[in-house]
């Protein structure tokens, strides 16, 4: 059969599941999302009066305080209305356990704290408010790794079983570089096709068991270049590792050391039974090599079967749970508080560590993303800033059905985008669209609707649906 015959098949398989399955229906769900956080040690050396601005919807709201370790005075006005303190509604001395207070909101809101005394522990504030979202989100397309030698990394990917799947341009328009965060004029010439003043790169979407296993978008950014290395430890807030699966993890292991991999430790098992092992590609990005129950088949590689659950730490895990809500990921596990010293040193670290966490789902595709807020040790110096050529994991791209409307929902919630909808990939002439965006600590996400993933996605879901 030929290449062009099997397209050909391909294609009406897609308007025969097209049609049978129907078009893809949004659900909308009220989601509790944080507007506000502010948190501070009660005793620590920090300014004891704090104002901000920040973003809500017109419309009731809850100010909720909590103290630790101690009661704090605290006095606190919400757009110029006193909420605690000698004239306001509720004590401004805060004890164990959270105070509640109803407060209407308008859209640009301004707070003022003012701490006193203390007798120790810490002090958070924090204004809730409940948000009826509607997005047409259905799956993970890829998630984007940057290398600073191309063909060096595609090699190292290569001997772990990753194969190409396809390609993409290594120009494009200006208005593409201004919607990954690329300020444009660059120096790109314009000699490699598209419009001078854009990017400069080469990529691939590269997986071990097609578009069903997960996706890499591997690239090398030309111009403009970054040469930064990736994030050094586990714990830096954003997408500081990603998953692979193997059915054989031993027998990996022992593979990749001798093909040179550099591992932090060799395979550990956690508390639950999970055996994983932690390594890094040659510019230093962190993967977590988990084994999982398979078929355990000869092979010239690794028994790697597919990308598992994307790393996202966050500076507060209750705050991006709701946010990631929005984008359809809900809970299926949380994870272990703290591990043994083994499973930290597995990690990277050399005592003991502390996390708030879980994994999330997405129900659509289950594509599964890993919510961890490090309590011990925390990293505070924020994710990957724009553009988006820092080498490591800089991005996560999800696939939508209505691109629009899931921006003006998302904008309507106060989420900061990068640009507008732009034309995706080939040109202003381009049947997709693509469109990147800031979650709460400032990891970038993209949304790209591209009607041949609309339909791919529909075909799978009606495969699994069928057959499994």
């Amino acid at each position: 059969m030929t290449l062009r015959f099997q397209r050909l098949v391909a294609c009406l398989a897609l308007c025969l599941v097209g049609a049978a399955v129907g078009p893809y229906q949004a659900a909308a769900m009220d989601i509790d999302l944080t507007r506000y956080l502010f948190q501070l040690h009660a005793n620590a050396e920090e300014s004891r009066l704090h104002e901000a601005s920040f973003f809500g919807v017109p419309g009731s709201a809850r100010l909720i305080v909590d103290s630790t370790g101690g009661e704090v005075e605290a006095r606190v006005q919400l757009n110029g209305v006193e909420i605690l303190g000698a004239d306001g509604s509720a004590s401004s001395a805060i004890g164990e356990g959270p105070l509640e207070v109803s407060v209407s909101l308008v859209e640009d809101n301004t707070i003022a704290v003012r701490l006193g005394g203390s007798s120790g522990g810490s002090f958070s504030i924090r204004v809730k408010q409940l948000a009826d979202v509607e997005l047409n989100v259905r799956s993970l397309v890829h998630f984007n790794t940057n290398v600073s030698d191309f063909p060096a990394a595609r090699a190292f990917y290569g001997k772990l079983g990753f194969k190409t799947l396809t390609g993409f341009p290594d120009t494009n328009t200006l208005g593409m570089a201004r919607a990954i965060g690329i300020e444009t004029p660059t120096s790109y010439d314009g000699s490699k096709g598209e419009e001078a003043g854009g990017y400069l790169l080469h990529g691939e979407l590269i997986g071990v068991g097609g578009f069903e296993g997960g996706l890499i978008d591997l690239i090398e950014f030309t111009i403009p270049r970054n040469e930064e290395a990736p994030y050094a430890r586990l714990n830096h807030l954003g997408m500081a590792r990603a998953a692979m699966l193997t059915t054989n993890i031993a027998a990996d292991y022992q593979y990749m050391k001798d093909e040179g991999v550099e591992f932090l430790s060799a395979p550990t098992a956690r508390s639950d039974g999970t055996m994983f092992a932690v390594f890094t590609d040659p510019d230093g990005t962190h993967y977590e090599l988990i084994e999982v129950e398979g078929e355990d088949e000869e092979t010239e590689t690794t028994h790697i079967v597919g990308l598992g659950q994307i790393n996202v730490n966050v500076s507060d895990f209750e705050r991006s749970r709701a946010w990631y809500q929005m984008l359809g990921y809900e809970v299926t596990s949380y994870l272990a508080a703290s591990d043994s010293i083994e499973v930290a040193r597995g990690m990277g670290f050399d005592e003991a560590y502390e996390i708030e966490g879980a994994i999330v789902t997405h129900p659509e595709d289950g594509s599964m993303l890993e919510l961890v807020q490090w309590v011990t040790p925390y990293d505070p110096e924020r994710a990957y800033p724009v553009p988006v050529n820092h080498l490591g994991i800089h991005r996560i791209a999800l696939s939508t059905a209505d691109i629009e409307a899931d921006v003006a929902a998302l904008k309507a919630q106060g989420v900061e985008f990068i640009s507008e909808i732009t034309p995706c990939c080939s040109g202003p002439d381009s049947s997709g669209s693509i469109v990147a965006f800031y979650d709460p600590d400032g990891t970038v996400v993209e949304l790209v609707e591209q009607p041949f993933m609309d339909e791919l996605f529909t075909v799978l879901k009606w495969v699994r649906s069928t057959f499994f």
